[in-house]
């Protein structure tokens, strides 16, 4: 598994907040060159088609997600499935942790995972720290923020 996680000077909620917010994935997330989807907040059952900069877009499925815990996801690439959480941790009422993880299934899962795997991580955590900055900001400013 890829795994990475990250200290956040802010709520869960707000931490919640920017990772269900569809418009805010650009901020922290730079290599989403567009979404199409429904609805504008991630919520359970979502989905949507996330198209990077580089490489085949991708359609995206909300497996769970509950509000100030964070979500977990799939996505289907070149016979392979991938399974994501993007997991909130409240440490009291001003504080939480935001871990990533990341997991290749199928023929040549465990290789895939190998090869793509120190790349992906450092992904995840550049990912991790633009989200952090942008809940800290927004919690900073006393800016109400709810996806």
């Amino acid at each position: 598994m890829i795994r990475s996680e990250q200290p956040v000077a802010a709520p869960a909620a707000v931490a919640h907040a920017v990772l269900t917010d569809v418009a805010a994935w650009r901020l922290w997330s730079p290599h989403i060159r567009s979404v199409e989807a429904a609805g504008e907040v991630v919520e359970e059952g979502w989905s949507g088609l996330v198209r990077p900069w580089f490489g085949p877009a991708t359609l995206m499925e909300v497996t769970w997600c509950e509000p100030g815990r964070g979500i977990r996801w799939t996505s289907h690439a070149a016979g392979h499935r991938l399974d994501y959480a993007d997991l909130v941790t409240p440490h009291g009422d001003q504080r939480c942790t935001v871990t990533m993880t990341a997991q290749v299934s199928g023929p040549a899962g465990g290789l895939v995972q190998g090869v793509v795997g120190p790349l992906s991580a450092y992904g995840q955590r550049r990912r991790l720290g633009r989200l952090a900055a942008l809940a800290e900001f927004l919690h900073r400013r006393a800016i109400v923020y709810s996806a």
